[in-house]
């Protein structure tokens, strides 16, 4: 019996196809839910679709927890590590998707039901192991604002799946994105070998109603124009014979552009290219000089060196292969010193570590975060390279490696004396006999420990061996004491620049007069962390620290037209502001705030009672350099 959210199409007696909705996500990189909830998580995406064709800000779907550039442009985002040449253009997030039965995919539905667009890559594998693209585009920014089924002309992998990968860039979109279902539908039989003729013709019609968008079409007038062009014969046998064509394809783009070189390198020779004699005299030439690596071997050391740093890791690995002058230079430490792995993360293995770790004695920046997923690489493996590379480390990022546990922690803070920058985000194998270890790195100036199981007494430990602190994250950090932790701040950390405490819950007043001490405090998430009455708090806070570039407010239900009027009179130097679902600030106290913050960049009010959009309106025309955020009416954000 096949699972509920599973349906069967039997196209002939040993192939079937299989309609089949997501059972387990079994990772993810962003979600604007908290653990434990059920509103906005990454589990809301589990199952059929229950919101579509609705469209809006549904507290039942899975929602991104950021967009735009906003989370980039301020004091908390952390640099990015020096790559000149992306493989694949850049994305923010990704969840992981698991299905009951493997399939070879034919086509893959996601259910937009807010700001959709925002996807750029469909990963699919099994059980995690040899990744395969299935497709892969551009942000759609300008979409229209409606809910959707996008259903992208996926690559017709020859390999079994029952994971698929989804990767996000909302860098481009005015607000936060949202899916509420994953649809995977595949064949049971793989068809990259000649079906049988009773077969063929569903496989090659199928494809077809995939290429037409008849999968997606809104009209029954497109639907019915779309079959009668397919029933028709002369039709019907194009799209056949280009079907099989399709079926012999290589399954790698990588190696049909291998092909194509080869070809156009013979094509070279034949066409005038260098001739048998021309060769030699090349030849000839460069024994003479006793040279061992063409006309590279001519140029400074330096110049080699700088045309190797252009490039990506991948050419650097395939020059290395092509003479022993470019395997030396390919070898060079220097060109190992920044290494941003996690535009890699589908390929790094063991192999990988222990490839590099005979070229990275210089290395100083390591981003291995999204790498490793499903025993792809081991803590034994990851413990060797730190120890063998890791003694001038000063950023480590290691967001999403599940690899990560204690033992890699004792490594970190008795090898890398030198770190300053340590992010690990979701890294949940880790306790506090672990998180102890990092009082061993006192160079420490950023940490971002978001959605770990930290707790108080250990991230006490912490922050009292940090003095050199200046940003830390603690986003939905559930195990915390906020006011404690502001607190110890306050005593041990006055050069903190930025705290992100999203949802770690539990600041009151208390708190807020303790984060008033830190005057260096220019960027603050305390969205959802906020409890009770806190205006004399707010107060304290923003006369304390008068240069609050960025503060987040979100879900303080309790802020009043007095609390803007501070604001207005004390931090006229913020550029981003989130009130999102205050009961009961006005229009008028929201336009005093804006004539008072001439550098105001960002201002989200959404689900403010008393804000509607002719306030919204006017205000875009009276003030065009602020982003205003709300106005438009959906269901209510909750817990």
């Amino acid at each position: 019996m096949y699972e509920r959210g599973t349906s069967m199409a039997k196209l002939s007696n040993n192939h079937c196809v299989l309609d089949q909705y997501v059972r387990e996500v079994t990772d993810f990189s962003s979600q604007y839910g908290s653990d434990g909830s059920i509103s906005y998580v990454a589990n809301n995406i589990i199952g059929k679709h229950t919101l579509y064709p609705e469209y809006g800000d549904f507290s039942a779907a899975y929602c991104l927890r950021s967009y735009g550039q906003w989370w980039n442009n301020c004091d908390s985002s952390p640099q990015l590590v020096e790559d000149p040449r992306h493989l694949l253009s850049p994305s923010m997030d990704f969840i992981d998707l698991k299905y009951e039965h493997s399939v070879y995919p034919i086509r893959v539905d996601l259910y937009e039901t807010y700001h959709p667009g925002a996807v750029v890559r469909i990963w699919g594998s099994l059980e995690g192991k040899n990744w395969s693209l299935l497709w892969k585009g551009e942000p759609q920014i300008e979409v229209k604002g409606e809910s959707r089924i996008f259903s992208p002309p996926i690559h017709q992998s020859h390999k079994l799946i029952n994971i698929l990968r989804i990767e996000f860039n909302q860098g481009g979109h005015s607000y936060y994105s949202a899916l509420d279902a994953v649809l995977l539908v595949g064949s049971t039989h793989s068809s990259s070998k000649p079906p049988t003729s009773s077969s063929f013709h569903d496989l090659s019609i199928t494809a077809s109603v995939m290429r037409l968008g008849l999968h997606s079409a809104k009209s029954e007038e497109d639907i019915v124009a779309g079959v009668q062009f397919l029933l028709d014969e002369e039709n019907l046998l194009k799209l056949i014979i280009v079907e099989e064509d399709d079926d012999y394809e290589g399954e790698d783009d990588e190696e049909e552009e291998l092909v194509r070189e080869e070809k156009e390198e013979d094509r070279h020779d034949k066409n005038g290219g260098a001739t048998e004699e021309g060769i030699k005299e090349i030849g000839d030439f460069l024994e003479e000089e006793g040279t061992s690596g063409g006309y590279f071997d001519l140029l400074p050391e330096e110049l080699i060196l700088h045309i190797l740093r252009q490039l990506d890791l991948r050419s650097v690995c395939h020059l290395a292969q092509t003479c022993h002058l470019l395997h030396k230079y390919a070898s060079d430490p220097v060109l190992y010193i920044n290494l941003n792995l996690k535009n890699w993360w589908w390929v790094v293995s063991n192999g990988t570590l222990e490839w590099l770790s005979g070229r990275c004695s210089l290395l100083q920046i390591l981003d291995l975060s999204w790498c490793g997923p499903y025993g792809a690489l081991d803590t034994e493996t990851f413990m060797e390279f730190i120890h063998t590379c890791g003694h001038q480390l000063t950023v480590l990022r290691l967001n999403n490696c599940h690899f990560i546990d204690n033992y890699c922690l004792y490594m970190i803070g008795n090898v890398c004396p030198n770190l300053q920058e340590l992010t690990m985000a979701n890294c949940s194998r880790v306790d506090h006999l672990g998180f102890g270890e990092l009082k061993k790195a006192r160079s420490l100036s950023r940490l971002d420990l978001s959605r770990t199981r930290i707790d108080f007494h250990t991230l006490q430990l912490l922050l009292q061996h940090a003095p050199n602190l200046r940003h830390l994250s603690l986003n939905n950090c559930t195990q915390l004491d906020l006011d404690e932790v502001a607190l110890t701040l306050a005593t041990f950390n006055h050069g903190l620049v930025s705290l992100a405490a999203w949802k770690a819950r539990g600041l009151t007043q208390r708190g807020l007069r303790a984060l008033a001490c830190i005057s260096a405090l220019t960027d603050l998430d305390l969205g959802w962390a906020l409890s009770g009455v806190v205006t004399e708090g707010l107060s304290d806070l923003v006369r304390g620290c008068r240069g609050l570039k960025r503060l987040y407010l979100s879900a303080l239900r309790t802020t009043t037209d007095h609390d803007l009027y501070i604001l207005a009179a004390h931090a006229s130097c913020l550029t981003q502001l989130d009130i999102m679902g205050t009961r009961n600030v006005t229009p008028e106290a929201v336009h005093r705030l804006l004539h008072s913050c001439p550098t105001l960049e960002l201002l989200d009010v959404s689900f403010c009672e008393q804000v509607h959009s002719n306030h919204i309106f006017q205000w875009g025309m009276q003030f065009p350099h602020v982003c205003i955020k709300g106005g438009v009416k959906h269901q209510v954000r909750i817990v």
